[in-house]
């Protein structure tokens, strides 16, 4: 079989999938989904409620998902589903006390080590990262619609 040259799309997607890989296995070792993972990453981070629809478009996973992760979450005793005065469809997701305490166990440890990762990179390199992904992204979404 003859060898490819090097294609950096392919690099840079590969490592893209690796990234959300270390997630999915962090995720994994906590016993808790991807979605899960995120959605309690969301919630102790922005020390706030968030509405489901909320949380969809912060993560960009379908209602259905967000749904079952949220069931789940409410089962295992994780968030609160709080009623917004004057409106019966949508409800503030809130993490509450045995939430907190996971979070602070799972989601914080994560952060920290998301933190020295990116103090890991020159302060030029962390501006440049986060520019030209989301300069990616942009252009990516502009091609796919």
């Amino acid at each position: 079989m003859e060898k490819k040259d090097y294609d950096p799309l392919a690099a840079f997607n590969q490592l893209y999938k690796e990234v959300d890989e270390i997630y999915h296995q962090y995720a994994k070792k906590h016993g808790v989904s991807d979605t899960a993972l995120w959605l309690i990453y969301s919630l102790y981070e922005a020390d706030a409620a968030y509405t489901q629809r909320e949380l969809c478009s912060a993560w960009h996973y379908p209602p259905q998902t967000i749904n079952s992760a949220l069931k789940s979450l409410e089962k295992q005793g994780f968030i609160a589903l709080n009623p917004i005065p004057g409106n019966q469809k949508n409800k503030l997701v809130a993490l509450t006390e045995k939430g907190k305490a996971i979070a602070q166990k799972v989601i914080s440890p994560l952060i920290h080590a998301e933190q020295r990762a990116f103090r890991g990179l020159e302060e030029e390199e962390r501006a440049a990262l986060v520019s030209l992904t989301r300069k990616y992204v942009e252009l990516l979404q502009d091609e796919v619609n």
